[in-house]
């Protein structure tokens, strides 16, 4: 069992690490986590563009392009480019439980390619690592457990002048997302 785990951990990290950018329409508030930590009012994406996958929908902020989009995976990016989205279903994530664990990973398997990695960031079902590449973007990498270990993962990367903006995205977006 602890095989299978730490092979789908793998996955997880090299589908993040390889993950870059749907069309529709929705705003409310959630409470969420920064990668500080600190507890934050997020507003859902409501107002934007609706991508109906197989197995969850999402809105993005309206003014996102869609670069790629087929089945459970997405890609997105902001209207100058400069922050992108990846976002693909998976049905043999951790549950809740095992978040700690996963984050924990994450960060250890990840150590050598980044420049920095921050600590695991878990608010409820949401697992957000922030990490900072040798060239300097920011890269938010995400697990969202949306039903017992089915979740949509990926991430939203920046520079690191979009960072803030890049992270409010993001808790957004996540906000947004909906198990069909």
């Amino acid at each position: 069992m602890k095989k299978i785990f730490l092979i789908s951990l793998a996955a997880l990290s090299m589908g993040l690490l390889a993950c870059t950018g749907g069309n529709g329409n929705n705003t409310s508030t959630s409470a969420s986590a920064t990668s500080s930590g600190e507890a934050q009012n997020v507003e859902q994406a409501t107002d934007g563009i609706t991508f109906d996958g197989e197995n969850y929908t999402v809105t993005y902020p309206k003014g996102w392009n869609e670069t790629f989009a087929s089945g459970n995976i997405l890609n997105a990016k902001s209207a100058d480019d400069a922050i992108s989205l990846s976002m693909n279903f998976d049905d043999g994530g951790p549950s809740v439980d095992q978040l700690k664990e996963t984050g924990a990973n994450v960060k250890l398997l990840n150590q050598q390619d980044y420049k920095e990695i921050g600590d695991p960031q878990i608010d409820g079902n949401k697992l957000v690592v922030r990490r900072v590449t040798n060239e300097g973007e920011i890269d938010f990498s995400y697990l969202l457990v949306l039903e017992g270990t089915k979740g949509v993962m990926g991430s939203v990367k920046a520079p690191a002048d979009k960072e803030a903006e890049a992270e409010k995205a993001l808790n957004s977006i996540l906000a947004s997302v909906k198990m069909k």
